[in-house]
């Protein structure tokens, strides 16, 4: 037996995308759009923009060696935001690198993005944690972790207890 098939690239088809906007951002026409209030939407909008400056500025930052360590989210802004906004701000967020839209549209400041990544005296942490490690227990976001996908386990286990804690 195989471990390992090949697979030819023309056999592999794209998968659906939902677009409301073609790629010159012409309007498709015919597709229902959500009903997101104009403030929420504006927001969303906000949150992805400021994400995506602070990505720029922080990046270069990060490539002249005044931050350690830095990834960006290009590319996934709307996932992180979009998601956000869909939660209540009491819910927990249990987030990974890349997603700090999830804070930007919380209300996360470029300051305490700073503050954490030069990882300063005026962060929540105190400057223990590695940078991109953020973590605000008034925006109910929980510390990222350095291994990837260590935040299943851990939503999980405070789901438990949180339903524990109510019963």
């Amino acid at each position: 037996s195989r471990l390992v098939d090949a697979v030819r690239a023309s056999s592999i088809h794209d998968l659906p995308c939902f677009r409301t906007l073609d790629a010159a951002g012409n309007d498709l026409g015919g597709i229902e759009q959500p009903d997101i209030p104009q403030d929420i939407g504006m927001r969303i909008y906000k949150a992805m923009a400021r994400t995506q400056i602070m990505d720029d500025i922080c990046y270069q930052s990060q490539r002249q060696g005044r931050f350690s360590f830095y990834l960006t989210s290009a590319g996934e802004e709307a996932t992180t935001v979009g998601s956000a906004a869909a939660l209540a701000h009491t819910d927990e967020v249990f987030a990974q690198y890349r997603e700090q839209g999830v804070l930007m549209y919380r209300g996360f400041s470029f300051r305490q993005f700073a503050n954490q990544l030069y990882g300063n005296m005026f962060e929540s942490g105190k400057g223990r944690q590695m940078p991109i490690h953020y973590g605000c227990s008034d925006l109910n976001f929980q510390t990222i972790s350095s291994p990837l996908a260590t935040q299943m386990p851990h939503a999980v286990g405070a789901a438990y207890a949180f339903k524990m804690e109510r019963s």
